[in-house]
């Protein structure tokens, strides 16, 4: 009786907080497995493409089903099957997935009561705590791995022009542990694994918590991330251009404020160049756009801008994107109208003030994409345009039929 009791005594002991967090948020995390099609690099000595399988991970976070991940885990994929910590298998589609933020949402096939992780805080993470890293690295299964946290917001540009705040820590994360849990030792949820630091060993990265949440709850709302409207179209500037001024580190240029939007209501001019948002710089469109969408329309930005040599800050309070503006840049800017015949999209009336007509385009060309989008009918444009415009774009790539002939043009939109 004394040898058992001390044996069970040994146990409880052997139970660490580490343990426990894991028996709290392991049997949530799952393995990813794709089919993807790749092209041969040798075509000559075989078929132009092949399949090939890929490996990473997953949270389930909605007992229905709902899984998060990275991107780059699902993007491309023929198929999906998730592999639950139990063994337990499903098929999986893409409910919405967001490239630029490198987050994507899943929906499981005839899923329920599934087990979920709570949801930390990332304003609760503490530089230096304990955290777990587990996910299925390298395909072998469920691994987990411990570290601390070595930075609460470390910007990091892991794609290029844009660069975001992430949770580093060295807890060891390889790849296929990429869109699996980064927890604490309460078992919550305080990042997706993403990416390692190919110069450096023990430098792992996270999507903080509160970014992946709310880039998950608009992909399963809406499609698509619902990005906060500036009321502005805006381009890039080359680096080259902004060597060796206050501007080295980044800022996009206003081409167009929109009458009756945050800006215009807010003094923002054409030509002003922004190089702050809420005091963290701004290196493209692309990474301001990766900046906002952490946040709600109608929340404050305070923007840096240069008007002329005159530095200025302003505060503006962004919007929802106004779906009218889509028929404006139609008419007005394309100067164009649209219908859908046999499965195309086929252009009709054209004005001789549009940007269409001013590039020699003409009525009856077939528009079949945007920005590499395929589009068949008019809803599908005004969906391209849209997704162009409330990203701050002021132009957007036609792919354009005519006859046996095809090309692609930028337009002013």
């Amino acid at each position: 009786m004394i040898w058992w009791t001390l044996v069970a005594a040994h146990a409880a002991d052997r139970r660490t907080p580490v343990v426990q967090a894991v028996e709290t948020a392991a049997p949530a995390v799952v393995a990813i497995e794709t089919e993807v099609t790749v092209a041969n690099p040798f075509p000559l000595w075989g078929p132009a493409h092949f399949e090939t399988t890929a490996q990473g991970s997953g949270v389930v976070i909605d007992a229905t089903g709902i899984v998060l991940t990275n991107a780059h885990v699902v993007q491309g994929a023929n198929e999906i099957t998730v592999h639950l910590s139990d063994g337990t298998q499903y098929k999986a589609q893409v409910v919405g997935l967001e490239a630029d933020l490198d987050l994507a949402v899943l929906r499981l096939e005839d899923a329920q009561g599934l087990p979920t992780i709570s949801l930390g805080g990332s304003d609760e993470v503490m530089l230096g705590e304990t955290v777990i890293a587990i996910g299925n690295p390298y395909g072998l299964g469920q691994t987990v791995s411990t570290g601390v946290v070595s930075s609460v917001s470390r910007g990091v540009e892991i794609q290029q022009g844009i660069v975001q705040d992430y949770v580093q820590t060295d807890a060891a994360i390889n790849p296929g542990n990429s869109g699996g849990a980064l927890v604490n030792l309460d078992g919550e949820l305080i990042g997706i694994n993403t990416a390692i630091y190919a110069q450096g060993q023990g430098i792992g990265f996270a999507i903080p918590v509160d970014r992946a949440e709310k880039v998950a709850s608009d992909l399963v709302l809406y499609g698509k991330v619902k990005v906060p409207w500036l009321g502005v179209d805006l381009g890039d500037i080359s680096n080259k251009r902004l060597a060796g001024t206050p501007l080295e580190e980044g800022a996009v240029v206003i081409k167009r404020v929109h009458e009756d939007g945050p800006a215009a209501s807010s003094g923002l001019q054409d030509g002003d160049l922004l190089y702050k948002a809420d005091g963290r710089p701004i290196h493209s469109r692309a990474d301001l756009n990766a900046y906002l969408a952490q946040k709600a329309p109608g929340e404050k930005v305070q923007v840096s801008l240069y008007r002329g040599t005159k530095p200025m800050k302003l505060g503006l309070k962004t919007s929802e994107f106004p779906d009218n503006l889509v028929d404006r840049v139609m008419t007005d800017v394309l100067g164009i109208q649209v219908s859908s015949l046999k499965g195309a999209l086929v252009v009709g009336d054209v004005t001789n003030t549009g940007t269409w007509a001013g590039a020699g385009l003409r009525s009856g060309d077939v528009i079949l994409a945007v920005n590499g989008s395929a589009v068949h009918k008019p809803e599908d444009l005004r969906s391209a345009l849209s997704e162009a415009k409330s990203g701050h774009r002021s132009s957007a790539t036609f792919t354009v039929a005519r006859g046996n002939h095809r090309g692609s043009v930028t337009l002013r939109i």
